[in-house]
This record gives C-alpha cells, structure tokens and sequence, in this order.
C-alpha cells in the first residue's frame, strides 16, 4: 500500500504542479533584473512556488479524504512524526509561505520579512514543533532550554538559507527535493518502514516545477522558497531522526550561507542585504551556467544525503562523525571556489 500511495500521489502531483505552475506565469508578478543579485536578462515570473504548494494541497486533501474511505489507507504513515505534530509542522509552513507570497507580489523589506520569520520560528517549538533531545557522543540533552531554543535556532536559519540559496535555476527547490528524498530515506531505514507518501508528493510537485525553472521561465519565488525550506525544516524536527542525520542533509545549504554570512560581517557588511557573495553566486560570476550550479549542488545533496541515511543506518555515534566530516570537506570547497573566483 505505501508504495501505491507514493506512485498515485507522485503520478498526480507532477502534472498538476507542471500545470498550476504554467497558469503562475500569467499572473503578470515578475522578477525583474536589477543589475545586482538579479541578474537575468528579462522579468521572470515569480510566482511557481504557489504552483508547488497547490499540487501538494491538492493531493494531501485527497489522501485526507482516503485515509478515511479507503481501507488499508490508514496503516500508512504519510508523512514523518505524529499527526498532531503534523499538523503543526504544516500550519508553520502555510504561514512562511504566506509571508513569501506577501513578499513576491506586493513586496516587503529584508528586515519586516526577517522578523515575521523569526516570529514564527520562535513560536514554532513552543505548539510543538521541537526536537525531543539533542543527541551526543556524550549522551543525550533533553532540557526545555537547550530543545526549544535550538528547534527555533534551526527553524530561523534554515527556512532563511534556503531563500537566500535561491538565487540560480534549479539550486535551491532541486535540492530541497534531494533532502526530502534524504529525510524519507532516513526514516524507512532506522524505522524499518516504508518510504513516506507524502514526502513522494512533495518531491513529485518539485519535479513538475523544475521544468519550467530549468528553462529560465519561472521562478519559485519567497513562497516557494520560505514554504519547502519551512516544510522540509519543521517535518525534520519531528521525524525521530539524530539532529546530526537532519543537519547532515540540510550542509549544502549551511555552509554556503554560514561561511558566506561570517565573511561578509568580517568584511563589515550587512548580512541581511541582498549580495551576491555566496560560493553558487562566485561559479555564476566566473563563468557557470545555471545548470551547471545546479547540478553541483545536487551532486552535493546527494552525497549529503546517502552519508546521512548510512550514518543513521549504523546509529551511536556515526551520525555525529559524519556530519562534522562532511562539513569540514564542505568548508574547504566553499573556500577553494571563493579563492579560486576571487579575481573573476
């Protein structure tokens, strides 16, 4: 049964998403370039991330209706953690979406969208979209402090890397695709079941989007972006699975936004500025196609993400290993391309 579900929701929500996001491009909001971090030829649509999130609401309404007709429907987990919890998670990323979509079409300054991200971030752990415990090779840290506030800190940083790793065709929603594939992985692995329906709706939705983005015809926008990195950010929280096995899937995006924030405060800039300082944005300006970028970057998530399932595979202290491994590898090739396309 869960491997039909995945199948049907997957079948469904490609072409539906494929659709909805060519009915977007007509909407008339656009990217337009600005000569600085917007830097295509002409004005984009930017509203596919609207695309995106109605196919997956379109086949999560119609598994709801399922799982209360269709017999054997309900043995299946549609997606990671609790239904209580999921419920939760799903609430936080309608509304981050809905602040992205704000954003795209009536637009909104980087610090209102800061705060409003925040505030939900921060709100997010205490509905119940928290972390159980902070698992270490020393034991595991299960107080309210260290769980809420480190939930939040996640919350607030990811939801954010993902926007601001949303400057190439395909980088960002392709390989937020390759993480909810990691985290469904994961789960089937150390849980012993099978792989998420829901999570194969959202990577099915993804895919019908990229299409259109990979030809430089649509973007996802805020709302794609603030909606699958929230969505992907809170299901992890309550998937069960090692913090160490979440973060080790979410690197490529951590690196390249952390090290790039670090440099510029050294540098004495504003962090929270639109730039175009991060290492994907230094291979564009030396000379790399979008695809080329993409590609990369998924190359990495799929790393990240075969690293992270084997490591939760093996539990104890592996996945903490394994993380710091592939951050330290990460690091040194954000270093070697700043360095490299210094001068270009």
């Amino acid at each position: 049964m869960p491997f039909i579900l995945s199948l049907s929701g997957a079948l469904i929500a490609s072409p539906l998403a494929f659709a909805a996001c060519a009915l977007t491009k007509r909407s008339g909001v656009v990217d337009a370039p600005d000569g600085q971090r917007k830097q295509q030829a002409a004005p984009v649509p930017r509203l596919g991330g609207m695309g995106i999130v109605f196919a997956i609401a379109i086949v999560f309404a119609l598994a709801a209706v399922g799982y209360e007709w269709v017999p054997g429907m309900a043995e299946s987990d549609w997606l990671p953690g609790d239904f209580d919890f999921i419920l939760v998670a799903l609430a936080i990323a309608s509304m981050l979406c809905l602040i992205g979509a704000w954003d795209d079409v009536f637009g909104m300054t980087a610090k209102v969208k800061l705060a409003l991200v925040g505030l939900i971030c921060i709100a997010a752990p205490f509905l119940g979209n928290a972390v159980p415990a902070l698992d270490t090779p020393f034991g595991s840290i299960s107080l309210p402090v260290v769980t809420l506030a480190g939930s939040a800190l996640w919350l607030i940083v990811f939801t954010n890397a993902a926007n601001f790793m949303d400057g190439s065709d395909g980088l960002s929603i392709g390989s937020l695709g390759i993480m909810f594939a990691g985290l469904g992985s994961a789960q089937a692995v150390v849980f012993a079941e099978a792989f998420p329906p829901g999570l194969a709706v959202i990577i099915a939705a993804i895919a019908g989007f990229l299409v259109h983005n990979m030809k430089g015809t649509l973007y996802a926008g805020d709302c794609g972006a603030f909606g699958l990195g929230g969505l992907f950010a809170t299901l992890a929280l309550i998937s069960g699975l090692s913090v160490w096995t979440v973060a080790t899937l979410a690197l490529p995006f951590l690196v390249d936004v952390l090290l790039t924030l670090i440099m510029r405060a050294k540098h004495g800039d504003a962090w929270f500025e639109a730039h175009t300082d991060h290492a994907y944005q230094a291979l564009r300006k030396a000379g790399w196609g979008h695809w080329d970028v993409a590609v990369a970057w998924w190359g990495l998530s799929a790393a990240c993400a075969v690293g992270a399932v084997i490591a939760a595979s093996g539990g104890g202290a592996l996945p903490f290993a394994v993380f710091w491994s592939f951050a330290v590898v990460l690091a040194l090739l954000w270093l070697i391309v700043q360095r490299q396309t210094r001068d270009k």
